[in-house]
């Protein structure tokens, strides 16, 4: 059992929460569709399976999802096609992040760009964020366009985190296969935030993505204090 299957709920609920104050949009369920996303331009970098990818789709968003496996991503593309909803994702495998910011029709482009599960594996996080950042649509000189978000979610190098992703993910519980996760790739929230400053983003809010016990069945909940493990950030143009 994959604990980012289960894990998507709360990545997904603090997502929404973040853009629907960002763009003042109304979250409560109407009769026929939960649309919140309708309009907008998602990208889901290092989509894998295609998980996000679906999710933000079925939420109205039109979706870009980029994965360097070409197999991984013709998979999640035929698993998507099953699904009105899902069958427009645009998939391209075999591609990383940065040859597609090197393409002008995207820079500048996304309203919501996701590195979830992400930046723990890359070899230069540094090029990716550039890029992830040079992807996501800028403020409106007017005002009125608030810019695109940025969504990054990884692991925080802790004592306490390689208890628990490592010997306890890996070794002990076998959720995870041996040699997943380099605890020294791990990354605080004040690393990608100074990163990402870089950048000319500020955080807009964080949360820890807390693994409720018993945890053989895997169930996660969103702390507002506790970044000891898994994280998950919201990045945006500093304003003015």
């Amino acid at each position: 059992h994959n604990p980012l299957i289960s894990m998507n709920p709360i990545r997904m609920s603090f997502i929404t929460e973040q853009i629907g104050k960002q763009r003042s949009i109304k979250l409560q369920h109407d009769k026929t569709t939960f649309e919140p996303f309708k309009g907008l331009k998602a990208l889901d970098v290092g989509c894998g399976g295609g998980l996000l990818s679906e999710s933000l789709a079925r939420l109205g968003a039109s979706v870009t999802a980029v994965d360097p496996s070409k197999e991984v991503a013709k998979a999640a593309q035929i698993h998507s096609q099953r699904d009105v909803k899902t069958s427009s994702i645009e998939y391209k495998g075999g591609m990383s992040v940065e040859e597609l910011a090197s393409q002008e029709i995207y820079q500048s482009s996304f309203d919501i760009v996701c590195v979830l599960e992400v930046i723990e594996h890359a070899t230069d996080p540094k090029s990716l964020m550039q890029s992830a950042v040079s992807l996501l649509k800028k403020p409106s000189q007017d005002g009125h366009g608030p810019g695109g978000m940025l969504f990054v979610s990884t692991i925080n190098r802790t004592a306490k985190s390689f208890g628990i992703a490592i010997v306890g993910g890996e070794y002990v519980t076998g959720k995870l296969p041996i040699g997943t996760h380099d605890w020294n790739k791990f990354l605080a929230p004040k690393e990608v935030h100074e990163m990402v400053q870089d950048f000319g983003l500020g955080e807009v809010d964080k949360r820890g993505m807390i693994l409720r016990p018993p945890f053989y069945d895997l169930k996660w909940y969103l702390d507002a204090q506790d970044f000891d493990v898994n994280w998950i950030g919201s990045y945006r143009h500093h304003q003015g």
